[in-house]
Protein backbone atom coordinates (compact mmCIF):
# COMPACT_ATOMS: atom_id res chain seq x y z
CA UNK A 1 0.00 0.00 0.00
CA UNK A 2 1.88 3.36 1.20
CA UNK A 3 4.44 3.16 -1.44
CA UNK A 4 7.45 2.37 0.95
CA UNK A 5 9.46 -0.02 0.39
CA UNK A 6 9.53 0.92 -3.69
CA UNK A 7 12.32 1.36 -5.68
CA UNK A 8 10.77 4.23 -6.97
CA UNK A 9 10.07 6.05 -3.79
CA UNK A 10 13.18 7.66 -3.45
CA UNK A 11 13.53 8.63 -6.97
CA UNK A 12 12.03 9.28 -9.96
CA UNK A 13 14.16 9.07 -13.14
CA UNK A 14 17.40 10.50 -12.37
CA UNK A 15 15.87 13.22 -10.32
CA UNK A 16 15.85 12.67 -6.03
CA UNK A 17 12.85 13.13 -4.67
CA UNK A 18 14.59 13.98 -1.15
CA UNK A 19 17.36 15.96 -1.02
CA UNK A 20 19.51 17.60 1.61
CA UNK A 21 22.05 20.74 1.72
CA UNK A 22 24.21 21.28 4.38
CA UNK A 23 24.09 24.76 4.66
CA UNK A 24 25.79 25.52 7.88
CA UNK A 25 28.64 22.73 8.28
CA UNK A 26 30.77 24.72 11.26
CA UNK A 27 27.17 25.01 13.46
CA UNK A 28 26.35 21.36 12.33
CA UNK A 29 29.83 20.02 14.02
CA UNK A 30 29.54 22.40 17.07
CA UNK A 31 26.35 20.39 17.52
CA UNK A 32 27.45 17.19 17.24
CA UNK A 33 30.57 18.00 19.25
CA UNK A 34 28.34 19.41 22.26
CA UNK A 35 26.54 15.79 22.52
CA UNK A 36 28.88 13.80 23.96
CA UNK A 37 29.32 16.53 26.86
CA UNK A 38 25.76 16.90 27.40
CA UNK A 39 24.74 13.25 27.23
CA UNK A 40 27.95 12.40 30.06
CA UNK A 41 26.52 15.23 32.32
CA UNK A 42 22.66 13.17 32.16
CA UNK A 43 24.82 10.27 32.76
CA UNK A 44 26.31 11.68 35.72
CA UNK A 45 23.07 13.56 37.01
CA UNK A 46 21.36 10.28 36.94
CA UNK A 47 24.28 8.17 38.63
CA UNK A 48 24.62 10.84 41.50
CA UNK A 49 20.68 10.75 41.78
CA UNK A 50 20.26 6.95 41.98
CA UNK A 51 23.46 6.82 44.25
CA UNK A 52 21.65 9.35 46.68
CA UNK A 53 18.53 7.20 46.62
CA UNK A 54 20.55 4.02 47.43
CA UNK A 55 22.11 5.84 50.52
CA UNK A 56 18.53 7.30 51.79
CA UNK A 57 17.45 3.40 51.48
CA UNK A 58 20.70 2.46 53.90
CA UNK A 59 19.86 4.71 56.00
CA UNK A 60 16.11 4.90 56.16
CA UNK A 61 15.13 1.32 55.58
CA UNK A 62 18.41 -0.56 56.99
CA UNK A 63 19.77 1.09 60.19
CA UNK A 64 16.82 2.51 61.39
CA UNK A 65 16.20 -0.63 63.83
CA UNK A 66 15.30 -3.02 61.16
CA UNK A 67 18.53 -5.19 60.27
CA UNK A 68 20.71 -3.50 62.86
CA UNK A 69 19.43 -2.02 66.40
CA UNK A 70 20.14 1.37 66.61
CA UNK A 71 22.24 2.61 69.66
CA UNK A 72 23.59 6.49 68.81
CA UNK A 73 22.51 6.66 65.19
CA UNK A 74 26.51 7.21 64.23
CA UNK A 75 26.59 3.84 61.82
CA UNK A 76 23.38 5.29 60.08
CA UNK A 77 24.93 8.60 59.71
CA UNK A 78 28.18 7.81 58.76
CA UNK A 79 26.98 6.39 55.49
CA UNK A 80 28.47 8.30 52.48
CA UNK A 81 28.08 9.08 49.15
CA UNK A 82 30.98 9.95 46.72
CA UNK A 83 30.45 10.28 42.77
CA UNK A 84 33.49 10.08 40.47
CA UNK A 85 34.16 10.59 36.84
CA UNK A 86 37.30 9.62 35.88
CA UNK A 87 37.13 9.74 32.23
CA UNK A 88 35.86 6.56 30.60
CA UNK A 89 33.75 5.82 33.61
CA UNK A 90 30.95 7.89 35.87
CA UNK A 91 30.90 5.47 38.97
CA UNK A 92 29.74 5.79 42.55
CA UNK A 93 30.27 4.10 45.82
CA UNK A 94 28.14 3.94 48.84
CA UNK A 95 29.94 3.26 52.11
CA UNK A 96 30.98 3.70 55.66
CA UNK A 97 33.69 4.95 57.65
CA UNK A 98 32.42 3.53 61.13
CA UNK A 99 34.35 0.97 63.20
CA UNK A 100 31.56 -1.72 62.90
CA UNK A 101 30.56 -0.91 60.15
CA UNK A 102 32.78 -3.65 58.01
CA UNK A 103 31.94 -6.14 61.33
CA UNK A 104 28.35 -6.14 60.72
CA UNK A 105 28.30 -5.97 57.06
CA UNK A 106 30.30 -8.89 56.98
CA UNK A 107 30.47 -10.40 60.30
CA UNK A 108 33.22 -11.20 62.44
CA UNK A 109 34.98 -14.60 64.26
CA UNK A 110 37.84 -14.36 66.55
CA UNK A 111 38.47 -13.71 70.76
CA UNK A 112 37.21 -11.49 72.52
CA UNK A 113 35.74 -8.16 71.04
CA UNK A 114 36.92 -6.72 67.67
CA UNK A 115 38.49 -3.74 69.25
CA UNK A 116 40.10 -5.97 71.47
CA UNK A 117 41.96 -8.01 69.05
CA UNK A 118 42.67 -5.07 66.93
CA UNK A 119 44.73 -3.65 69.89
CA UNK A 120 46.18 -7.10 70.50
CA UNK A 121 47.52 -6.79 66.87
CA UNK A 122 48.53 -3.00 67.44
CA UNK A 123 50.59 -4.69 70.14
CA UNK A 124 52.09 -7.41 68.88
CA UNK A 125 52.92 -5.67 65.76
CA UNK A 126 53.14 -1.87 66.07
CA UNK A 127 53.81 -1.26 69.77
CA UNK A 128 56.80 -2.96 71.21
CA UNK A 129 55.29 -5.37 73.41
CA UNK A 130 55.95 -4.80 77.15
CA UNK A 131 57.57 -8.00 79.33
CA UNK A 132 54.82 -9.89 81.05
CA UNK A 133 51.79 -8.22 79.01
CA UNK A 134 48.17 -9.73 78.86
CA UNK A 135 44.80 -8.41 77.43
CA UNK A 136 42.27 -7.37 80.19
CA UNK A 137 40.42 -10.12 81.34
CA UNK A 138 37.76 -11.15 79.79
CA UNK A 139 38.85 -10.54 76.79
CA UNK A 140 39.72 -13.78 75.70
CA UNK A 141 36.09 -15.57 74.84
CA UNK A 142 35.41 -16.71 71.29
CA UNK A 143 33.16 -14.16 69.34
CA UNK A 144 31.30 -15.38 66.16
CA UNK A 145 29.19 -12.20 65.23
CA UNK A 146 27.02 -13.20 62.08
CA UNK A 147 26.99 -10.73 59.31
CA UNK A 148 24.07 -8.39 58.73
CA UNK A 149 24.84 -6.99 55.29
CA UNK A 150 22.89 -3.67 55.21
CA UNK A 151 24.71 -2.03 52.15
CA UNK A 152 24.72 -5.13 50.46
CA UNK A 153 21.14 -5.98 50.90
CA UNK A 154 20.24 -2.81 49.96
CA UNK A 155 21.85 -2.50 46.45
CA UNK A 156 20.22 -5.98 45.72
CA UNK A 157 16.87 -3.93 46.63
CA UNK A 158 17.04 -1.18 44.22
CA UNK A 159 18.94 -3.06 41.16
CA UNK A 160 15.88 -2.92 38.78
CA UNK A 161 15.66 0.97 39.77
CA UNK A 162 19.42 1.33 39.21
CA UNK A 163 19.81 -0.65 36.07
CA UNK A 164 16.29 1.30 35.14
CA UNK A 165 17.89 4.59 35.43
CA UNK A 166 21.04 4.20 33.81
CA UNK A 167 19.36 1.86 30.72
CA UNK A 168 16.60 4.91 30.50
CA UNK A 169 16.83 6.86 27.14
CA UNK A 170 18.25 10.32 27.50
CA UNK A 171 15.97 12.89 28.90
CA UNK A 172 17.80 16.17 27.74
CA UNK A 173 17.66 17.99 24.24
CA UNK A 174 20.66 17.60 22.42
CA UNK A 175 21.53 20.77 20.34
Amino acid sequence: GSGAGHAGALSQGDQPVIEGRLTDPAGLLARLQAMPAILRGEIAGRVTALAAALQQHVQRDKLSGQLVAVRSGRLRDSIRMAVTDDGPAIGARIFSDAPQAARLEFGWRGNGTPAAALRSLKQRFVLPLRQGSRPPAGRDRPIDLAPRPFLRSALVDMASEIEAGLAARPGVELP
